[in-house]
């Protein structure tokens, strides 16, 4: 039983690995803010937005665990209220957008990163001071919505490094055949034709290699 139940922890974590880091609702006073993006899957590189929903807080309930409600929407933010979204040691300080819907807002962004971020409120909410941090979903790398898969041509540094290193291998080896193809005129004045034809096919075999390993790195 014991076993039975570690598998199907197992198996459910990671599906519940991205809406436990995302913090994405909360309270300042008794107001109650949520955020989203406007289109998913969040993919680095496309068009998307955050949303913003801000409303009267049913203080009943917890802010995670009541749904926005526009008739209590709060209108008029888009002077008193900005986020911050910030990467790592970058931000960028969007405005609030009204929509049709009273209490919702939009901020239209481009995310050029993948993974988690941050989203900071500042400003006022009618006569409430604001300052609260929450966390949008993550955002996933564009491999997300490719079909088929696309192969990589970047090579690691190790790969890159064995790879110099077996081209290397194959100029000495060519070399020492060159010589001990060498000793071998002077029994066999007409081996001079075969002499060239190696070293041509082994230069060329060489030349190919290097042409593709540039490409890759």
């Amino acid at each position: 039983m014991k076993k039975m139940y570690l598998i199907a922890l197992f198996l459910i974590s990671p599906l519940m690995l991205n809406s436990a880091f995302a913090h994405q609702a909360d309270s300042v006073g008794d107001y109650r803010i949520e955020i989203d993006w406007k289109n998913k899957p969040i993919v680095t590189g496309e068009s998307n937005a955050i949303i913003v929903y801000v409303s009267v807080m049913d203080k009943t309930k917890e802010a995670a665990d009541q749904e926005f409600n526009p008739d209590k929407g709060i209108d008029g933010l888009k002077k008193t209220l900005k986020i911050k979204l910030v990467v790592e040691e970058q931000f960028i300080t969007l405005p609030l957008q009204p929509t049709d819907i009273p209490g919702k807002y939009e901020s239209a962004i481009t995310p050029t990163f993948s993974g988690w971020s941050q989203l900071n409120f500042l400003g006022k909410i009618n006569e409430q001071n604001v300052n609260l941090a929450l966390h949008p979903l993550k955002v996933q790398e564009q491999e997300v919505l490719q079909f088929p898969p696309v192969e990589t041509t970047v090579v690691e540094s190790g790969d890159f490094e064995r790879e110099v290193n077996d081209l290397r291998g194959d100029i000495r080896e060519l070399q020492q055949t060159i010589n001990e193809l060498k000793e071998q005129t002077e029994a066999d004045d007409g081996i001079d034709g075969m002499i060239i034809a190696a070293i041509g096919l082994g230069i060329a075999g060489i030349a190919i290699g290097a042409v593709s390993l540039a490409k890759k790195k």
